[in-house]
């Protein structure tokens, strides 16, 4: 039996993190209709920051509203808990599509990387662009990019969930010096030196794209220390290294995301998002939100060992069908003069006119008509001689 909670009747668990919870739930409104919602609920047992957290995470999703980003619906507290009641989003996430995608049909095609890191892209550029209602801007930084917090949708949409790190001018909770909050294997090195502002996302996108098109991770360590050590110092190889169908263009668009210094990286999300749309628009690179939903549908259906690939099976679904063939005509005709517009030049170019031949009588069978036809004369004259006498 569900668990009602306040207006919600809550199901099963989506998910559960350092600070909430999230489960499905239904929401039934004053006409019947029931809205299907994900419902966030800070666990009961956290410190007053952690709380704090929270209610700003609350705060910013107010100013939130992209097709890229899970919508906010409500939220409050029922209980003595605090909630957060969100648009529910049917799908994967980009962690679990990566993991899967390495273990059955290889890496994701390059024109599928190329649409959702746009889409992410967008979302971004929403949410560091964003404003109050004074017009002044809300220095929203995600600081938690990574593949667990991108779900694709089953429409072919992606979105990005969980603002519950997110650092914006409207917070009251102020970061410890030297506390870094995000996954340390996406967290940007400037960050990991006390400095911090939007490109460090971008750092992210660049992360996310790399394990997008080679099914493995930059960063990968057994433990913080050696992780951290990584993102610092590590050599970056580039994607087509580990993937050789990764093209020169999204080499170099990987490669400037994981600039160690900010400087040299993607200045803002909306240049990163032009540059990907830049290769997105060569011949084969375009797909769109319902080659997504098909693709990623029949990648699940996948299991280890499978002959086709991830890009020979995308291939088929973009690939235009071959237009039906049509039959020569028989006999192609002269214009006719009632072809002719008025006013055309006099002259009609004649066409080669290939009829088959008129029937006719072989020699042999004229000879006989003729033949039958003298006796039959003859015969007509004696008859008529012979009643004469």
């Amino acid at each position: 039996m569900p668990e009602r909670y306040g207006s919600y009747l809550v199901y099963e668990s989506l998910g559960q993190g350092g600070m909430a919870t999230v489960h499905r739930a239904e929401l039934q409104g004053k006409d019947g209709t029931v809205k299907q919602v994900a419902l966030k609920r800070l666990l009961p047992t956290l410190k007053r920051e952690m709380v704090a957290l929270f209610l700003d995470e609350a705060r910013l999703l107010q100013y939130l509203h992209h097709p890229n980003i899970a919508e906010t619906y409500d939220s409050g507290r029922v209980f003595g808990t605090y909630f957060i009641a969100m648009e529910y989003v049917r799908g994967p996430t980009l962690k679990e599509l990566v993991e899967h995608c390495g273990a059955t049909v290889g890496s994701v095609p390059e024109p599928i990387t190329l649409s959702l890191a746009a889409q992410l892209c967008d979302a971004l550029d929403h949410a560091h662009t964003r404003c109050d209602e004074q017009g002044q801007p809300l220095g929203i930084i995600h600081r938690d990019i990574t593949p667990g917090n991108l779900i694709l949708s089953d429409s072919g949409l992606l979105k990005l969930i969980d603002f519950g790190l997110a650092k914006a001018a409207v917070s009251t909770e102020e970061t410890a010096v030297g506390m870094i909050k995000g996954k340390y294997g996406y967290v940007a090195p400037e960050y990991l030196g006390g400095q911090l502002d939007h490109r460090a996302d971008l750092w992210a996108v660049g992360i996310i794209i790399y394990e997008l098109l080679t099914s493995r991770r930059l960063f990968d360590a057994p433990d913080v220390f050696e992780t951290i050590s990584r993102v610092r110092q590590l050599p970056i190889p580039r994607p087509s290294i580990a993937n050789p169908r990764v093209t020169p263009a999204l080499d170099k668009i990987v490669m400037t995301a994981l600039e160690r210094d900010p400087a040299k990286r993607w200045q803002s999300a909306a240049e990163l998002r032009d540059a990907l749309h830049g290769v997105t628009a060569q011949p084969g690179n375009y797909v769109d939100h319902q080659h997504i939903s098909d693709w990623v549908r029949w990648v699940f259906a996948q299991r280890p060992g499978t002959e086709e690939s991830g890009l020979a099976h995308l291939l088929s679904l973009i690939a235009p069908p071959a237009p039906p063939l049509r039959p020569a005509p028989l006999a192609p005709a002269m214009a006719s003069p009632a072809e002719v517009a008025p006013g055309a030049p006099a002259v009609v170019a004649q066409r080669r006119v290939m009829l088959p031949p008129a029937p006719g009588r072989s020699r042999a069978e004229s000879l006989r008509l003729a033949a039958a036809i003298v006796i039959a004369l003859l015969v007509l004259v004696l008859l008529v001689w012979k009643l004469a006498a």
